[in-house]
């Protein structure tokens, strides 16, 4: 079986690291030949050679735009020479693409929601959104929902059964986020204090990400805990922006861009925060599970099917930051409570969301797809 992966680029966000992470093991899978497809390079990042050491071919359409004539006849040759059975689309644009090669060539598609909706604030993203809505419609013989909140959204906005719709949780590799150093150490390499208080974040510098809430909950966090400190990881495009709004706190939060040690740097931490207004999947929770770190996050789309309100973490209302600041401070208060939270969070993150279950549940459904045809 020969299946097409298909992703716009490979920049360092969410939904793209969760298909590069489970290539290896499709790629070990009897019976399964992936490859995969981008539709340009642009928006490529350190990505790139976590990808390559797949050894996984990748095959770029240099597509400038969405309707790009030349990209759709190299996209449609691909399909041909390489004998693709099943292409496995992820993200907005690649899903138009897989939508219209299948009314050309007539080869099954399963559609990935990485996101609880596309965003529609202007005029083109809403064009987008819908046609979005019609391929997965009129085009999609199967979808994967990263999370159950996503599965009944997208049932419910396009109008499609939810027996069409499978929830595949997306893994992690789980060994990877054991760091066999002590946090002590660590920190004194990062140069952190080890009676410092440390709040990571590891989130795009973008809208909707709830870099704001966690700014109006910080006098309150640091009047309980002026050692606490806040360590922001990514980038994007509102970086300008939350330094210019973080100056206020001095040295309480520090930016440190993107980074590809975020095992080492959850570690040294204390605590993970989340203050989303909407997710589908968050991988960066899973993430701190495996490292044994609880979390505070907001209730959005399949936050609750990670985090156990009480249990491995906690779960507060999307823009509370009231809450938001009441339940770190609680975390950061009682270090023995928030060990055992770990310890139950990577419990849960084991069986739940590993790799291996990952590519197993998804090699399992696109032989039921190819089998029903």
């Amino acid at each position: 079986m020969r299946v097409l992966l298909m992703l716009s680029g490979l920049p360092l966000s969410g939904g793209e690291r969760s298909l590069v992470s489970v290539l290896p093991y499709l790629k070990k899978t009897d019976g399964l030949t992936p490859l995969l497809c981008t539709l340009n390079t642009h928006r490529d990042g350190p990505l790139v050679d976590e990808f390559n050491k797949t050894g996984i071919e990748r095959f770029d359409l240099d597509a400038k735009r969405l309707v790009d004539p030349a990209s759709w006849v190299r996209f449609l040759n691909l399909l041909r020479e390489k004998k693709i059975d099943l292409i496995n689309s992820q993200d907005q644009y690649t899903n138009i693409f897989a939508a219209l090669a299948f009314w050309f060539t007539n080869i099954p598609v399963v559609m990935t929601r990485h996101v609880m909706q596309e965003p529609a604030d202007t005029l083109r993203e809403s064009i987008r959104a819908r046609m979005v809505l019609w391929a997965t419609r009129s085009s999609a013989h199967k979808l994967i929902a990263v999370s159950d909140a996503v599965r009944k959204n997208l049932g419910s906005h396009a109008g499609v059964s939810l027996s069409k719709i499978e929830t595949i949780y997306n893994g992690i590799d789980v060994e990877r986020f054991i760091v066999n150093k002590e946090k002590e150490d660590i920190r004194l390499e990062l140069g952190w204090g080890l009676e410092e208080k440390i709040i990571i974040m590891v989130a795009v510098l973008r809208r909707g990400k709830g870099h704001e809430v966690l700014f109006d909950a910080i006098p309150r966090i640091m009047s309980a805990n002026p050692s606490a400190r806040i360590k922001l990881i990514g980038d994007g495009e509102l970086n300008t922006v939350l330094r210019q709004q973080a100056v206020q706190f001095g040295e309480a939060v520090e930016f440190l861009g993107e980074r590809m040690d975020v095992p080492v740097l959850l570690k040294a931490s204390d605590v993970l925060v989340l203050p989303s207004w909407s997710e589908a999947l968050p991988t960066v929770l899973i993430e701190a599970g495996a490292a044994s770190l609880p979390v505070v996050a907001t209730d959005v789309g399949g936050t609750a099917e990670i985090v156990m309100d009480g249990d491995t973490g906690y779960v507060v209302q999307p823009g509370d930051s009231v809450s938001l600041a009441e339940k770190l401070i609680k975390i950061l208060s009682d270090s023995e409570s928030a060990r055992e939270m770990g310890r139950r969070a990577r419990d849960r993150v084991q069986k739940l969301f590993s790799l291996q279950r990952q590519s197993d549940l998804m090699f399992s459904l696109y032989k039921r797809t190819l089998g029903g045809l």
